[in-house]
């Protein structure tokens, strides 16, 4: 099992991401809304920007991130050259703003 922490501009291109690696699937339901899904064995957990960190008075003790950060844990064994190509980055966050338990 692994768990990845990714991040993108927008959630269109963390959608596009994921599909392209095989972690999700667009599905049509009856209505005809189309919707990312993961696949069997993959959990997506989607963060989206992270929030600036403020004290009682208003003042910022952690700037956030307008990005969309989602985290993702896969069952089984990805092909290098698909991990390599997910949107990971570095430094990853000393302490994440959520996590798989």
């Amino acid at each position: 099992m692994s768990d990845f922490m990714l991040r993108t501009n927008t959630q269109d291109q963390m959608d596009d991401a994921l599909i392209a690696a095989g972690l999700a699937q667009e599905v049509t339901d009856t209505d005809g809304e189309v919707t990312v899904v993961a696949v069997s064995g993959v959990a997506i957990d989607h963060i989206g920007p992270i929030p600036a960190r403020v004290d009682e008075d208003g003042v910022v003790i952690k700037p956030g991130d307008s990005r969309w950060h989602t985290n993702v844990r896969v069952a089984f064994e990805l092909d290098p050259a698909v991990e390599a190509a997910l949107p990971t980055f570095d430094p990853l966050p000393g302490v994440p703003y959520r996590v798989f338990i």
